[in-house]
């Protein structure tokens, strides 16, 4: 799906809403990841398995950040491309993609 198809789907069938709005359901979405996880892993007892639904929840969580990108004015696909820059050039620099900042507003 491209950035076109998630805006069209959006507006086509009256999804659009505040980024605000967005993150609510992001974080829904978040928690329903989190809940396959938990359950695939019978609570943190085995590795998690790749579920159907987890397949599905995933896919809902991808949708929901890249409706929130659109939402934001941004083109999710060209923010990742950056942000894949950003890391490529910190691994090269650094040995690792993290950042050194430890400072809650960075």
């Amino acid at each position: 799906m491209t950035i076109s198809d998630v805006g069209h789907f959006l507006e086509s069938h009256g999804l659009i809403c505040s980024p605000e709005h967005r993150l609510l359901d992001l974080s829904s979405e978040l928690g329903e990841v989190c809940k396959e996880v938990l359950k695939s892993s019978n609570y943190g007892a085995a590795k998690p398995s790749v579920t159907p639904a987890l397949i599905e929840e995933i896919g809902d969580l991808l949708f929901c950040v890249h409706a929130l990108a659109i939402e934001c004015g941004l083109d999710p696909n060209e923010t990742l491309r950056s942000t894949l820059r950003k890391y490529e050039a910190r691994a090269r620099e650094k040995g690792h993609i993290g950042s050194d900042t430890h400072d809650a507003g960075a």
